[in-house]
């Protein structure tokens, strides 16, 4: 090489670095700079890709709060502190607010903003743990909310601190654990939203705001068990105020409560467009009708097309509890005029039913390879049912994944598996159950290999013991899943039943084309759903019922995801511990 061509390769190169230089100066001059010393409580803005993520910082008060029942907000002088009208013609005299309101105070923060929530316990003789539905915790399993599982339950009268990335947007919401009936009470909406340009349909509605957000709930108000149906805290019927030609985004979460209700939507003389189904869009599907299962988050745009009136939109309780009678109804109130109240209804197109209406949903994207094969090697069948005990005059029941009824660790798996858990799943049954015709109580874990492509066949056998025609709902931590298959009235008697029909091509079809994706699963009564998921989330995860009841009673399992070399995600070193009581040397003998 000469002296001349070494010249020009040497400026050649340094040109380019000069250029290189230019460019990250110019994207770190554009770069919004972040207040690293401040945090905020409020998050809610107008989210933009290039902004430095917000750090969060909320305050959530759990507390009982003394009621009357002459329909007085509460037993307090200062009034100003209750803030909704629910504890009118309730039986009970105490209930469980965070930060004194029912439901709980609403989050709405932006993808990849950092959450910094301070869980204050005042719930005398409670211990509890919250956790944040949709969100993955791939790097804070730690924060997942399980109790037992991943955390200690936060006792009374102490406070927790949760620290996490909102790294999955969508709507969600959060939820007290408690494993008794302060989770179907204690919840609020958990709303993740994204900048224009990384929404899929940001294009397609103009207004998504706070008074949008649907949360729906039952209550008990009476000695006799009667539920009613309560949306953002409040039973009477509310209005929402519209413009014209606009295109409104609503955020719908049905909490399920107790009565774990299907929900129904419609508006008088409007069209609806599904855009999201538990936080993930998918393919926008104009409908009549929406229906929302317990558990479950559902977006819908509302375009209004008329230029004056006054239209309902009713909520009502369909499935099991149709007969109930539950309404809501909301008022779309077009803003250009006062009158032309319209009352009269029309019928509606009905929608598919409720065992099929997943597979109707269509996801913006395909399956990914490892999940797209008509079998998949890591197929797992749970069969759930209750085996039912006489008490007296009385019955209770044992609910159980395939008679393996899930009793929690006395410590929490994630920070220290304890060495006196009895461990369980199919291929290890403790000796004391073999001889059992009756449910096997243990710790039940199921082993997945970190990256496995993971299918779950879950069917009810619930139907043919006590024929109950209630569907059920269950939910996946630290995953969500794709829905490949459903089928009603499967009438699967047990696993190897379930095997059997499927190898026979007799259980159910799946559907491999862009199936939705979802965190919660319905089950028909006596159904069969088939999900699947890649296990890429190392640690231990919950997969439950939604109802209380249920899963805290023994229906659900743990996934426990781990590396090769069986180690999880570090845990840290100052994460509080659970306490022990003095052994058995402290006794006398």
């Amino acid at each position: 090489m000469t002296e001349s061509n070494f010249l020009c390769a040497c400026m050649l190169r340094l040109s380019i670095l000069v250029g290189l230089l230019s460019v990250v100066v110019t994207i770190i001059y554009y770069t919004p700079i972040p207040d690293f010393e401040a945090s905020k409580q409020n998050c809610d803005r107008e989210c933009h890709e290039l902004d430095w993520p917000l750090i969060c910082r909320y305050k959530i008060v759990l507390e009982t709060q003394k009621i009357q029942n002459n329909c007085q907000k509460c037993s307090s002088n200062n009034q100003t502190e209750c803030q909704h009208d629910i504890y009118c013609d309730r039986f009970s005299e105490k209930i469980i607010t965070a930060n004194r309101q029912v439901p709980g105070p609403s989050i709405r923060v932006c993808e990849n903003d950092i959450m910094v929530i301070d869980i204050v316990n005042r719930i005398p003789g409670h211990s509890v743990s919250v956790h944040w539905r949709g969100q993955w915790q791939k790097e804070t399993p730690v924060m997942d909310g399980a109790p037992m599982v991943t955390q200690c339950p936060i006792l009374p009268h102490t406070t927790f601190q949760y620290k996490f990335r909102a790294a999955q947007a969508g709507t969600h919401w959060w939820q007290i654990l408690s494993g008794d009936e302060l989770s179907d009470r204690v919840y609020g909406s958990f709303i993740v939203k994204q900048s224009k340009r990384r929404e899929p349909h940001a294009s397609i509605y103009d207004y998504d705001e706070i008074p949008h957000v649907l949360l729906v709930e039952y209550t008990t108000i009476s000695q006799n068990g009667i539920n009613e149906m309560r949306i953002n805290g409040v039973e009477s019927n509310t209005s929402i105020t519209v413009q014209s030609n606009s295109k409104y985004r609503f955020r719908t979460i049905n909490t399920g409560g107790v009565s774990q209700c299907p929900i129904e939507i419609k508006v008088h003389k409007h069209h609806l467009t599904v855009i999201a189904i538990d936080g993930h869009a998918i393919e926008p599907k104009p409908v009549d009708v929406i229906q929302v299962e317990p558990g479950e988050t559902l977006d819908f745009i509302l375009t209004t097309i008329k230029n004056q009136g006054i239209y309902d939109m009713t909520v009502t309780s369909e499935g099991h509890c149709k007969d109930s009678n539950h309404t809501h109804t909301l008022y779309i109130h077009y803003n250009s005029t006062l009158y032309n109240t319209i009352s009269d209804t029309d019928n509606l197109a009905k929608p598919a039913e409720y065992g099929e209406r997943h597979l109707s949903i269509t996801s913006l994207d395909s399956l990914p390879y490892e999940l797209s094969a008509v079998e998949l090697k890591n197929t797992i069948y749970l069969g759930f049912s209750s085996i039912k005990y006489q008490l007296g005059e009385g019955s209770w029941s044992l609910p159980n994944f395939n008679n393996m009824t899930m009793v929690l660790p006395s410590a929490p798996l994630l920070l220290q598996q304890p060495e006196d858990v009895i461990v369980c799943n199919a291929e290890n049954v403790p000796l004391k159950c073999r001889s059992s015709i009756t449910s096997c109580e243990c710790t039940h874990i199921i082993d997945l290999p970190l990256g496995s492509a993971t299918e779950l066949v879950i069917f009810d056998t619930e139907h043919t013991l006590f024929k109950t025609d209630r569907s059920h709902s269950f939910y996946l931590h630290g995953h969500s899943f794709y829905v490949v298959g459903q089928k009603s009235k499967a009438f699967v008697k047990s696993a190897d039943h379930a095997k059997k029909l499927d190898s026979d091509s007799h259980l159910v079809h799946r559907k491999l084309d862009r199936s939705v994706l979802k965190n919660t699963v319905v089950v028909p009564a006596a159904g069969v759903s088939v999900v699947r998921f890649i296990a890429d989330n190392p640690g231990y995860w919950l997969f439950r019922s939604e109802k209380t009841s249920e899963w805290s009673s023994g229906l659900s399992l743990i996934f426990r995801v781990s590396n090769p070399s069986g180690s999880f995600p570090q845990v840290p070193e100052d994460f509080p511990k659970c306490g022990n009581f003095i052994g058995p040397e402290f006794f006398l003998a």
